[in-house]
């Protein structure tokens, strides 16, 4: 659906003045790495210009594993010379100046974009200045943000649907797809036939940043590209499945990815992970409809953070970015889903247009039985929040949380908060869907596995600002050299996003007597945000993570691995630090009748 002009043009102008007076967030790491350009030959007349970064880049939650990131840029040189996907701004200064000792500007010939950001705009604007007889290759949306980029200037941009091609020379003939989804409505995937490579953009990517630019170890790279997909692809997954039967006839040797390691030993076993995990999420029992738009970005990563918490919950995000969505797809999704939530910036005391043909298509419906909420960024007022919650309230809509209201760009905190909400938000429909039928004794086998005891703890991890914590029983020590420990983590917790390999977290080991007050406290349903350790004594321990005072004894680990088993994850930690609180003390241990609850 396209905007009217009026609207678009306002839409342009609040995004490109949001632009300049507010930059993305700069987080540094421990690693005090400066940015470079790593430039490697990948195949016949092809080079790829890996611009790394050793910190996460800004606050959005799939750079939580603060593990940096590359932003990847492919140069193929043959009768003609083509660029795909140059960096963001980030990148600009750098990223040029190894350009120029890589390849003779005059002769550069095509830019080619798998997705259009504004934050490229300046790259784009620096290629232009020492190569203006450049065309952009792009899909016709993108070619549509790149004209009202440049409005003053002539700029030549070649549009491909899905049926041109594009012959560079030597065998280089490229086909281009056009794989569109909510978050990125522009996206092109770009086939090289003669290195049979698929520069694939968004798809298939992590955000890792290393010396490794290909995925020879493709086990150590796993857990990030699972992240990155439950992240950005999850509630995109009719999307994806769109993309993979698009490219699925393909000869395909390698993905030239834009963030990350390049896929080549992995690449079956990622394509193949990738069908599974889009069918996973499309066809589970409860979806919900996510709605938004987004003048500067912000909403649009509240979306993101809320529809990770949505997935980790267990239901499925038919996720629609209302700018570029036909009225009927709005309508269908709504009518499918369970419940919904939409989300809204505020332009000029007002919702914007899309939001406002979203909202009436919602209320056209009628059914007002389906569970709502309401999220967005703003800058001053926010009244669109309160035009949106307003309507729906007067409808009879029941909502599942209280509406978000984010002022301007949402930090860290705020993002494990919208997490916490998705979770939360599922776990209520799940509950509301739930059949109740009478209680039936336990088996013999459940009631075996129930007699597996654990000793009673509290695990607390902290990551940046955040900081959560849960009870455990299911730990064991799994390792004598190094010292270590397993512990497994429902899906849908808090603590969960945290433990990935590299994060730090304190295992609170409980005595006797005292865990019964720990027990029902951390048993309890926590709001989303709300600190589970008000009423405890607390300390820090030398990792940043918190230790509770009464607990007999307590252990400082470090995430080594992941196992995804079942409705858990199963974490394996080394122990580096520990202290013995209580030496008298009698850990406290957990009996089950059955095993199949906690």
């Amino acid at each position: 659906m396209k905007l009217t002009d009026s609207f678009s043009n306002a839409f342009a102008s609040a995004k490109n003045w949001f632009s300049q007076v507010f930059s993305p967030q700069q987080i540094s790491m421990s690693n005090s790495k400066p940015r470079d350009v790593q430039i490697l030959p990948i195949a016949t007349n092809t080079k790829v210009l890996r611009a790394r970064s050793w910190s996460r880049l800004r606050f959005e939650i799939e750079y939580a594993l603060e593990r940096g990131t590359t932003s990847n840029c492919y140069l193929i040189e043959a009768d003609q010379t083509a660029l795909i996907d140059p960096p963001a701004e980030n990148f600009t200064e750098i990223y040029i100046q190894a350009l120029q000792n890589t390849v003779n500007f005059r002769k550069l010939d095509y830019v080619i974009l798998g997705h259009f950001s504004p934050n490229r705009i300046p790259t784009f604007k620096a290629l232009l200045e020492l190569a203006p007889q450049i065309t952009f290759v792009s899909s016709l949306l993108g070619a549509a943000n790149l004209k009202a980029a440049f409005p003053d200037e002539h700029i030549k941009v070649l549009v491909m649907r899905g049926k041109e091609t594009l012959d560079l020379g030597k065998g280089h003939v490229l086909k281009f797809f056009p794989t569109p989804s909510p978050r990125w409505p522009e996206a092109l995937c770009t086939y090289d036939q003669q290195t049979q490579i698929l520069y694939t953009d968004k798809l298939f990517g992590a955000h890792i940043c290393g010396d490794e630019a290909f995925d020879e170890n493709p086990e150590s790279f796993k857990e990030d590209q699972r992240y990155y997909f439950n992240c950005l692809m999850a509630p995109n997954a009719t999307h994806v499945e769109a993309a993979l039967e698009k490219i699925s006839d393909l000869q395909v040797r390698m993905y030239g990815v834009g963030h990350g390691p390049l896929v080549r030993t992995g690449l079956i076993e990622l394509t193949k992970a990738y069908g599974e995990w889009s069918h996973a999420q499309k066809n589970r029992e409860i979806s919900v409809a996510l709605l938004y738009a987004s003048a500067y970005g912000n909403t649009a990563i509240l979306a993101q953070a809320i529809a990770l918490g949505l997935t980790k919950g267990g239901v499925a995000v038919q996720s629609i970015n209302c700018e570029f969505a036909p009225p009927e797809e709005i309508r269908t999704t709504v009518e499918k889903a369970d419940a919904l939530i939409i989300g809204t910036p505020t332009i000029g005391g007002h919702a914007p247009t899309p939001i406002h043909t979203a909202l009436g298509i919602v209320l056209s419906t009628g059914d007002n039985s389906k569970l709502a909420g309401v999220f967005g960024s703003y800058g001053w007022s926010g009244e669109a929040l309160d035009l949106v919650e307003g309507k729906l309230r007067d409808a009879g809509y029941r909502f599942g949380f209280d509406t978000l209201k984010v002022k301007f760009k949402p930090d860290e905190v705020t993002l494990k908060l919208c997490e916490e909400i998705g979770t939360d938000f599922a776990q209520g429909l799940k509950k509301a869907k739930k059949i109740r039928v009478p209680q039936q004794a336990s088996t013999p086998t459940e009631q075996a596995v129930g007699r597996i005891i654990g000793s009673v703890c509290v695990i607390t991890a902290k990551q940046g600002e955040v900081s959560t914590g849960m009870l455990g029983a299911w730990v064991s020590q799994a390792t004598f050299n190094p010292p270590g420990i397993t512990v497994a983590i429902a899906k849908d917790r808090a603590v969960e996003s945290l433990m990935y390999p590299g994060g730090k977290f304190a295992l609170n080991i409980l005595p006797e007597g005292l865990h019964i007050d720990y027990m029902k406290h951390f048993r309890k349903n926590f709001a989303p945000g709300e600190d589970r350790f008000a009423n405890f004594q607390t300390v820090e321990a030398d990792n940043g993570c918190t230790v509770l005072t009464e607990a007999s004894a307590y252990l400082e680990c470090s995430v080594g691995q992941r196992l995804e088993c079942g409705d858990h994850w199963v974490v394996y930690a080394t122990v580096d630090n520990g202290k013995l609180l209580k030496p008298d003390a009698v850990t406290a241990i957990n009996h089950r009748k059955t095993g199949t609850h906690y």
